[in-house]
């Protein structure tokens, strides 16, 4: 299936849901060509940038699963302060406080679960609805 460069998000909930009735394997993300999965990607980073959404997908262990998410900095409460002051490690014995960060999967993305209050992500090829109301205030 080819994309234009303009991403439409009622043909896509349209095309899945046509593809779910007919009981078609696979979503339009993973049958897209490259281009088609970052026009993808985009259209829902944005929408998470500026507004609450909610995804349906299928996790890793084969359920469905419902999430109010977002990205929008004003709708994610700041992180506590630390409120420890010691550096010294307790057993005496120094490690690396971090391990190295991977490369970021492009396929998946990390949202800020409101009802959990918490980090969670999916992935975009196990994605089966977006749902967004639009504020135009």
């Amino acid at each position: 299936m080819q994309l234009s460069n303009v991403f439409d998000p009622l043909l896509w909930e349209k095309g899945e849901t046509v593809r779910l009735l007919r009981g078609v394997p696979g979503t339009q993300y993973q049958e897209a060509d490259d281009a088609g999965k970052e026009l993808i990607r985009e259209w829902i980073r944005g929408l998470l940038h500026t507004n609450e959404i909610t995804v349906t997908f299928t996790k890793a262990d084969g359920t469905d699963r419902e999430m109010l998410c977002t990205l929008n900095g004003h709708k994610i409460p700041a992180r506590p302060v630390a409120t420890t002051t010691s550096t010294a490690p307790v057993d005496g014995i120094v490690r690396e406080s971090r391990k190295p960060r991977r490369e970021p999967d492009p396929h998946s993305i990390r949202v800020f679960d409101l009802e959990k209050g918490e980090w969670r992500s999916f992935r975009f090829d196990r994605l089966r609805k977006v749902t967004a109301t639009l504020d135009f205030q």
